[in-house]
């Protein structure tokens, strides 16, 4: 499986004491075959080494962010994958299936006390500060590929003007969506299709717009009616929700399909979470500005992953630059 990893925004650029561009650091092999990262000259000016350190705090604080995601991540997983391996093993009685669903509640809740994911068990460190909101459209058939053409119109609440698409027959899944998001893009909201329906993700400032009814309109092939009727769109369940519901029921069963998706999902999160964090600190080993000499003393040796060696490293210069910092006030 291929994912689209998430890539943050690129490092400032480094600056020497004169003011121009600093020379790249790299890395230096050591007669014992272990490597440490080399300085690319002369200090830098008092300005300058405040801009290395904010770089270095906001890198920091980003890969424990990501950190914290996956450790949640992880132990959702535990507790799903325990209960999927159950549900294969041997069917559950009704006070089996009971306890599970305690046990998934009390989940959900310390979940939400983290917040570190959202109801999708989407890691909120890879949306950056935008929350996403989901809504699908349950009650109307906009994806599916049909022999009529059909013209549809939309109302959102608090517009002034109706947006319609046109599906002509045969029309792919990805055209309706594409016409779809030329309208809604500008309010804040994007269409994508998940399990066949149309599915309206908003920011914050819109999602508003969606939890009020959507007035739309067709020729009663994909929109039931062939007048204006109102759309409720169904905001989107706690991932967890059912298969709390089917243990409280006695109908775990049911859920297999939705639990394999889940399991699915949070490997699919788990992989970008770690290739994010890869690109973060690959990106500060190559384009920090190496510290002055003490920091040699921390060679980035053999020992460990290279995600290891280069917190490692990392952790190192925050140690050196915040005295560096200090002594800097002092000079001022």
């Amino acid at each position: 499986m291929q994912l689209a990893s998430t890539r943050p925004g690129a490092v400032q650029t480094k600056l020497d004491p004169a003011g121009g561009i600093a020379a790249a650091p790299g890395l230096a092999d050591k007669a014992d075959g272990s490597k440490t990262l080399i300085a690319p000259g002369a200090g830098l000016s008092a300005p300058g080494r405040f801009q290395q350190w904010g770089r270095l705090s906001q890198a920091q604080s980003g890969v424990a962010r990501l950190q914290a995601a996956e450790q949640s991540l992880n132990q959702t997983w535990q507790q799903l994958r325990s209960l999927a391996q159950r549900m294969l093993a041997s069917g559950m009685n009704a006070g089996q299936q009971q306890k599970w669903g305690e046990q998934l509640s009390r989940l959900s809740e310390q979940l939400q006390q983290q917040g570190r994911l959202d109801a999708r068990l989407q890691p909120k460190a890879l949306e950056g500060n935008a929350a996403r909101h989901r809504f699908q459209l349950d009650k109307v058939d906009l994806l599916s590929v049909k022999g009529s053409r059909e013209r549809i119109t939309l109302l959102l609440a608090g517009q002034q003007q109706a947006m319609g698409i046109t599906i002509v027959p045969g029309q792919r899944p990805a055209d309706t969506l594409a016409q779809l998001n030329r309208h809604v893009k500008p309010l804040g909201i994007s269409a994508e299709a998940e399990q066949g329906k149309v599915q309206l993700v908003a920011t914050d400032r819109a999602e508003a717009i969606l939890r009020q009814p959507i007035l739309m309109q067709g020729e009663g092939i994909r929109v039931p009616a062939g007048e204006a009727v109102l759309i409720k769109a169904t905001p989107e369940p706690d991932a967890l929700a059912p298969l709390l519901q089917a243990a409280r029921k006695g109908e775990l069963a049911s859920e297999r399909e939705h639990l394999q998706r889940v399991l699915t999902r949070i490997q699919d999160y788990t992989v970008r979470l770690q290739e994010q964090r890869r690109f973060i600190l690959q990106q500060m080993a190559d384009e920090w500005p190496a510290i002055s000499e003490p920091a040699s003393k921390t060679p980035l040796d053999n020992s460990g992953s290279p995600f290891e060696q280069l917190v490692s490293a990392l952790v190192a210069q925050a140690n050196v630059a915040r005295h560096n910092a200090v002594a800097l006030l002092r000079k001022e």
